[in-house]
């Protein structure tokens, strides 16, 4: 799980990019870092699984795609416009825990 004290600066870094955010300033960062960590935990219950949401693949793209609501205060959309990506995501998870994968 990320904390805001063992975060990668380059986590921080691709998600601003991601987000278009290309000023600095230690609020928005603060509050990107805050979206960050609450997206992890939102992520993994939804996903029923914890993933590791910087390695390439569907969880990374969920994780950007949730970002991204969460920074346009939508995110009482994400659930209904990712619905089929999150169930594939679940399912993936699933099968990986029943395979030891």
């Amino acid at each position: 799980m990320l904390s805001k004290d063992t975060m990668p600066d380059e986590y921080l870094d691709q998600v601003k990019r991601h987000l278009s955010v290309t000023w600095k300033d230690t609020d928005t960062d603060d509050r990107i870092e805050d979206m960050m960590l609450d997206a992890e935990v939102a992520l993994n219950h939804m996903l029923g699984a914890e993933a590791d949401y910087f390695k390439p693949g569907l969880d990374h793209e969920l994780y950007l795609a949730y970002l991204l609501y969460a920074w346009n205060n939508c995110l009482n959309e994400f659930d209904a416009a990712y619905r089929t990506e999150i169930i594939r995501a679940r399912h993936l998870h699933a099968y990986q825990k029943e395979s030891g994968t």
